[in-house]
């Protein structure tokens, strides 16, 4: 168990050395220097990942259009955007660091 976690620690490390963590970094800085700003992101990040993550019977619809033309308003703000394209870049990159790892081992996942 020690080399998985010296290596997990070096992957962490390399991550955190990465520009896509570091621009997400500088984005995020940049969203935090308004508090207002950062508060409506915050919840708009909130409400996409309970989009996401929970069953939502007879609402979901109107659920995915509201959060549709909360994004559209969000992303008109240049910093927003930016800022929520560089946090999509960190997660897909930690998306495939998981895809990478998970197919290199013999564990059944199940497919979509």
């Amino acid at each position: 168990m020690d080399s998985v976690n010296k290596n997990i620690l070096a992957l962490r490390n390399s991550i955190q050395k990465c520009q896509i963590y570091k621009e997400y970094r500088k984005q995020r800085a940049i969203i935090n220097s308004n508090p207002e700003l950062a508060e409506r992101v915050k919840r708009f990040r909130a409400d996409n990942f309970r989009l996401q993550n929970e069953s939502q019977k007879g609402t979901l619809l109107q659920n995915a259009q509201q959060l549709a033309k909360e994004s559209a308003e969000l992303r008109r703000n240049p910093e927003v955007n930016a800022y929520l394209d560089a946090e999509l870049a960190l997660c897909r990159l930690v998306q495939q660091i998981c895809k990478s790892i998970t197919e290199g081992i013999e564990i059944d996942i199940p497919g979509f």
